[in-house]
């Protein structure tokens, strides 16, 4: 019945009348940067010791812009949130030794609209925390899907927004989706990943995570130990990785002892972006110009395990 349910919803996604011209640009973008992610996800652990050099990421969404013609532009945003897409993830989750409380992605709500050339299909998953009896955890249920939905609310107002102003008439694309990124013992993180065309581009990364032991959302300093200091030994670690990167490619640029010391990066905080890796390592994530130039897109930092591994709590980190 599910299946059912979800064929049909993809058929009538497919029978939405969209110029043709701005659909193959969309998808194609959409294929390129899906297949950006399954290469990343299959490199090494030692590969993912050290980001792909950002300059060639930047270079294929130029490529890009180019393909797609003179008067449009492209952004990719990859926006996290954690979620679960399915019955088969759905049944693997309940294998998983529950610590205290379990996550997943109950139902999913579409938004789409097609306006001429401009264009926007927003997934809005509803997430649902148990606990370790079964119980729906209300309070942390309503918590995350209140968040997840202010959060794509505000991308639809400002397409919304975005075609008003241009009476229709502008070039815009936004595809906004949704997937599990992390789904550990003790985490559970829902990405989505928000691809649009426009005309102008930029590259944000948001992440909700849910400690499964206690059932609530937590940002960077709750996986970590009570009353520790964890900024000042990250903060470090960055510094020398941006260092070493600065140093091995002369093409890698970081704000770090530069002649505008005002934008120069200084410490994460305790709301810093980060997620736990496939290898169960912490990176931390920086959007496009907060800690490097704009052309360096959003970069990540992934901090070694002995950085880490007598402060933070167990079961996030291997």
């Amino acid at each position: 019945m599910k299946d059912e349910r979800l064929r049909k919803m993809n058929q009538e996604y497919h029978e939405i009348p969209i110029p043709a011209e701005l659909r193959n640009r969309v998808e194609a973008g959409i294929r390129e940067a899906k297949k950006d992610m399954a290469t990343e996800n299959q490199t090494t652990t030692a590969t993912t010791e050290k980001k792909r050099k950002p300059v060639k990421k930047k270079n294929k969404m130029i490529a890009f812009v180019k393909t797609a013609g003179g008067a449009v532009a492209a952004a990719v945003i990859a926006i996290t949130v954690m979620a679960n897409s399915g019955a088969n993830i759905a049944h693997a989750m309940a294998k998983i030794p529950v610590i205290g409380a379990i996550a997943e992605v109950v139902t999913f709500r579409e938004y789409q609209d097609s306006t001429n050339q401009m264009y926007a299909d927003v997934k809005v998953p509803e997430v649902e925390v148990k606990n370790e009896d079964g119980i729906v955890n209300q309070e942390s249920t309503d918590a995350i899907n209140q968040s997840i939905q202010e959060y794509t609310d505000e991308i639809i107002a400002q397409y919304q927004a975005d075609v008003e102003a241009a009476d229709g008439q502008g070039y815009q694309a936004v595809d906004l989706d949704y997937q599990v990124i992390t789904d550990s013992e003790r985490l559970f993180s829902i990405r989505f990943d928000k691809l649009v065309i426009m005309a102008s581009g930029e590259e944000t990364v948001k992440i909700y995570h849910i400690d499964k032991k206690t059932g609530e959302l937590i940002n960077l300093s709750g996986i970590f130990k009570e009353g520790v200091n964890y900024i000042d030994p990250i903060s470090e670690n960055i510094r020398e990785q941006m260092k070493e990167q600065m140093a091995a490619d002369e093409n890698v640029t970081y704000w770090l002892d530069s002649d505008t010391p005002e934008w120069d990066f200084k410490s994460i905080t305790a709301d810093t972006t980060f997620y736990i890796n496939e290898e169960g390592r912490l990176v931390i994530v920086f959007d496009e110009g907060e800690v490097a130039p704009m052309s360096m897109g959003s970069v990540e930092f992934t901090i070694p395990t002995e950085v880490i591994q007598d402060i933070v709590q167990d079961g996030f980190i291997k």
